[in-house]
């Protein structure tokens, strides 16, 4: 029999560890003093210690590792941690590789610039978005907005080019003549306060003359004609010159948008972020964000 502390030199385990896993069930002592409490572990025990003192060492959780004793499935359990651990890996060098794109995207110059714009009627197609997604500024380099699909999820870039044709058609057989220049905007839900949980993503097409105003097709909800009235823009251009940036990223552009905000003290209630890709080369996406500024 060995005392606890000639089963810890022997087996590598600390005294407190092994009181630990006592205490778990983990591995307990062959006996127990009834008088003093001294452990007592046999020597058919230091094989499991020694076991137990590996998988541990390797990073295999305590309840596995004691499953392992029991069961006899230690090369199982090690194969399986292993798997883990290596997934764990690859999502750490994806979060690396995600976060040197960034900055490097970062790294590019953002020009902000202020607009004066004229009236602007335009038709939207309306998608309802958990606002926890937080939807506004992500994903635009790629062609307009972050992953997902259907109301309460924001759409794939398929899905956007989609409701962009959709809506330029709609626009054609109605006669309004959609022009060039369609946006992405986010607002927060009519009627809705400081605490909602849901945001509006607009895919908007500029048109040269809104529909009737008794059609009520271009008023249902989840289509809506509107016009932008005579304003004053704030505008950050961002050009990707190679930069990729990674999917559910906050834009540059954003960023750079609302640092010229705090710069002049401006302070917006629930602003209308709307974004615009420019152009069809991949390698240089030209990227708009502008909040009205009055």
């Amino acid at each position: 029999m060995l005392t606890i502390g000639e089963f810890a030199n022997t087996t590598g385990i600390s005294v407190k560890a092994l009181r630990h896993y006592d205490e778990t069930k983990a591995l307990v002592p062959y006996e127990v003093d009834a008088v003093t409490g001294y452990r007592r572990y046999a020597e058919s025990q230091v094989r499991d210690g020694a076991l137990l003192q590996a998988l541990r060492a390797a990073g295999v959780p305590l309840p596995a590792a004691a499953r392992a004793l029991r069961d006899g499935d230690a090369a199982d359990v090690l194969l399986h941690h292993r798997a883990e651990v290596l997934r764990g890996r690859d999502a750490e060098d994806a979060a690396m590789t995600a976060a040197d794109a960034v900055l490097t995207a970062f790294a590019r110059p953002v020009v902000v610039e202020e607009r004066q714009l004229g009236a602007t009627p335009f038709v939207a197609r309306v998608i309802l978005l958990p606002a926890d997604l937080d939807a506004a500024g992500r994903g635009v380099a790629g062609g307009g907005v972050a992953s997902g699909g259907g109301d309460g999820a924001a759409p794939s870039d398929e899905d956007a080019n989609r409701e962009f044709a959709e809506l330029h058609r709609r626009s054609v057989e109605a006669g309004l003549e959609p022009g060039p220049g369609f946006w992405t905007s986010f607002r927060a839900a009519p009627g809705s306060t400081a605490r909602a949980s849901e945001l509006q993503m607009l895919f908007c097409w500029p048109v040269a003359r809104l529909p009737e105003a008794d059609d009520k097709s271009w008023h249902d909800g989840r289509i809506l004609a509107d016009e932008l009235p005579p304003r004053t823009d704030l505008v950050a251009v961002w050009r990707s010159q190679g930069a990729d940036l990674p999917e559910g990223s906050v834009h540059p552009a954003v960023v750079a948008l609302f640092d010229a905000l705090a710069e002049r003290g401006v302070v917006l209630t629930s602003p209308e972020v709307r974004q615009r890709v420019i152009g069809e080369d991949a390698d240089d996406v030209v990227v708009e964000v502008a909040v009205t500024l009055q």
